[in-house]
Order: structure tokens, then sequence, then C-alpha cells
């Protein structure tokens, strides 16, 4: 099924779903592809769905033969709540435990979450901040 005949709504609710669902889950990297096709399928009806689709769902976010993430996650979004929110103290150090802000579970010590924004390119671009998400604007 082409993607384009699934809202970009339900498109990114699906791939929420999909997201708290592997991690719930725990299901392994190998069989997410088949996991987000399946989804596809229930959600829609349809037997036949579009591989682009079932890619972008289950693709890693800043996968390096991709271009950047319009959103940031990784360490920095919850995989709780799916937000970023950070609770950090004004005397954070390298080894402070960070907590998201909107459900109080641990996220990872500042260094660990300093240094996946970075990866993440987070020195380079602009980005902007609505909703508990970080979207990167240039």
């Amino acid at each position: 099924m082409p993607r384009d005949k699934v809202s970009a709504s339900d498109s990114e609710i699906l791939r929420s779903a999909f997201r708290r669902a592997i991690i719930q889950g725990k299901i392994p990297e190998s069989q997410w592809r088949e996991f987000a096709a399946q989804m596809v399928r229930d959600f829609t009806g349809f037997e036949t769905v579009d591989p682009d689709f079932v890619e972008w769902i289950a693709r890693k976010s800043g996968h390096p033969e991709r271009k950047p993430p319009k959103y940031l996650d990784h360490k920095l979004e919850c995989p709780y709540c799916l937000t970023i929110r950070l609770r950090i103290p004004e005397d954070a150090g390298p080894d402070t435990p960070i907590f998201c802000d909107d459900c109080g579970k641990y996220l990872g010590t500042w260094d660990e979450l300093q240094t996946d924004f970075e990866k993440q390119g987070g020195n380079n671009g602009v980005f902007h901040l609505e909703k508990g998400r970080i979207r990167r604007i240039g």
C-alpha cells in the first residue's frame, strides 16, 4: 500500500506505536521490518504494503546512509512517553543522572545525553523545540 494512502498523522502514530512495541516487546532488530509490515497490514487491512513506508517506520533515526532525522531522538527521547523533556539540574556535571520531566524515568547521565545530541548533529544546525520534541529546521 502506498504511503500516501495513510495520513501523515496516522503515519506518525504507526511509527510511534512501532517504536514503543519494539522497546516493550524487546523485538530484535532483525525482525523490525516484518513487524512493521504486519502493523501496516493490520492498520490498513491491505495485504500489500509499500516497502519504503515499512523502511521509514522501522529505520533507526540518524542512520549514516540517510539524511539527518527531522526530529532528534535516541537517548534524548524518553522510550516510555516518547517526548524530549529533560529534567536537568542547574549544577549538572558529566555524571549527573538525568530524568524525563514528563514521566520521571531515568534517561542517562548528562555526559551520555550531550554526547548523543552531538552525534545527531546537535552542534550543527538550527533546532526548534515544540511540544517536547526537538525538530531540525536548518
